[in-house]
């Protein structure tokens, strides 16, 4: 994957999830051995954990979303550059910037982690 492939699959999984909201994606775009680095706990379902907080993200944050900025494929890594945001009075305002590391096999996200490096609240 060069890095024009790796900014289209993460944008297209990014839409997938807060575009058009659609959890169910993560069956299609994560590994059956998805490992998430932010929950941890090897014990979890991370697949399911993922759906559960992203449903109640959405509910508690109704216009979330998240711009892919630009992304960096080596091997079968992506780093994407990302802005989340959420639409108040028709405008958009940035509330965190970070970078999330996704570890790719066969067209899945095998692995993800993510680093927070500006909030705004």
């Amino acid at each position: 994957m060069n890095n024009q492939e790796g900014l289209e699959f993460i944008r297209k999984y990014f839409d997938e999830l807060f575009g058009k909201r659609n959890i169910g994606a993560l069956d299609l775009y994560l590994d059956e051995n998805y490992f998430d680095d932010d929950i941890g706990d090897a014990e979890v379902d991370h697949l399911e954990n993922s759906k559960e907080f992203l449903a109640e993200w959405f509910r508690v944050q109704p216009t979330i979303g998240v711009e892919v900025i630009d992304a960096i494929t080596q091997d079968n890594v992506i780093s994407a550059f990302l802005n989340w945001f959420v639409i108040e009075s028709n405008t958009k305002r940035i509330i965190q910037k970070g970078v999330a590391i996704f570890v790719v096999n066969n067209q899945k996200i095998l692995k993800r982690h993510t680093y927070i490096y500006s909030e705004q609240c």
